[in-house]
């Protein structure tokens, strides 16, 4: 199925990329890191027979990345306000956007978020190692990508344990080959190449560490909301479902057995959105 495609004008007038595909209510998926909006394309094909569903493009994809959580909230804002949309999605660090935007009073009348990662407790088992965020924004401002991107993956735990677990070195020369590797490829309409979206990955570290500690602060959520997990994820995600699960009023928490945080993206993309979907069809059936 073709996807449609806008480009939306934010509060600030940056232009956020828009594609769209189906039919029916509107429902808006805001993506994580190391993704653009079309990652979740084979979702959003599954989604599309009971929804118009608009995958965005968060700044970093064509344009400056982000430099706060309030800055991607007017983004999504924008985004609601042209399609009219009332269902969202929010994926990541794309999820504590899209709680932040319901918070904040968006017209969000129904809320799912995939693995929002709060930090939760002092532990690197029960959070994000946000003690590496400083040295990541040193090396990418220093223009060591490779070194960047590693550090990257030792923050947020991302990839197979095996390899966030190498050394920094290792993991350094690990990533300089996948960079030369991608930036010898041409990416697939409305992707990214990993150098781009290696240096957009300061604003999701900015919205993480923004947001470090505020699980309570989503308690004033009262429209129903899906937290959803997959049970190979890192712990320190699932600590962060459990908390927010605490908090919000009328959240449902549902497990994805055997799934891990990349999950909603396309098969290509080592996800499983056919696993994923049959939940948010039936969670967004349901009346607001």
């Amino acid at each position: 199925m073709s996807a449609s495609t806008d480009v939306v004008l934010s509060s600030d007038g940056t232009p956020v990329g828009l594609r769209s595909v189906g039919s029916g209510p509107g429902l808006v998926i805001v993506h994580g890191a190391m993704q653009s909006g079309v990652s979740q394309l084979e979702l959003a094909t599954l989604l599309s027979p009971t929804h118009t569903v608009h995958l965005m493009d968060r700044r970093g994809r064509g344009t400056p990345p982000a430099t706060s959580t309030a800055q991607e909230v007017a983004d999504l804002s924008a985004v609601l306000a042209r399609t009219g949309a009332t269902d969202v999605l929010g994926i990541s660090s794309g999820a504590i956007i899209a709680a932040r935007a319901a918070l904040a009073g968006a017209p969000v009348e129904r809320l799912a978020l995939f693995e929002p990662p709060i930090a939760v407790g002092p532990s690197a088992h029960s959070s994000v190692r946000l003690d590496l965020v400083a040295p990541f924004r040193a090396a990418l401002q220093g223009g060591d990508v490779p070194r960047a991107m590693a550090i990257a993956m030792k923050v947020a735990q991302m990839g197979p344990s095996w390899m966030f677990g190498l050394p920094t070195p290792l993991l350094t020369a690990v990533s300089r080959r996948m960079l030369t590797d991608d930036d010898r490829s041409e990416p697939a309409p409305g992707a990214s190449h990993l150098r781009e979206l290696a240096h957009a990955l300061t604003a999701d570290f900015t919205v993480v560490t923004e947001n470090a500690g505020t699980a309570a602060d989503f308690a004033g959520i009262t429209i129903p909301t899906l937290l959803l997990e997959g049970t190979r994820t890192r712990p320190y995600l699932r600590t962060a479902v459990a908390a927010l699960a605490a908090e919000l009023p009328h959240a449902r928490r549902v497990e994805l057995p055997g799934l891990g945080h990349g999950a909603t993206q396309d098969r290509a993309q080592w996800g499983r959105p056919d696993l994923v979907a049959p939940h948010l069809l039936e969670f967004f059936a349901q009346a607001s």
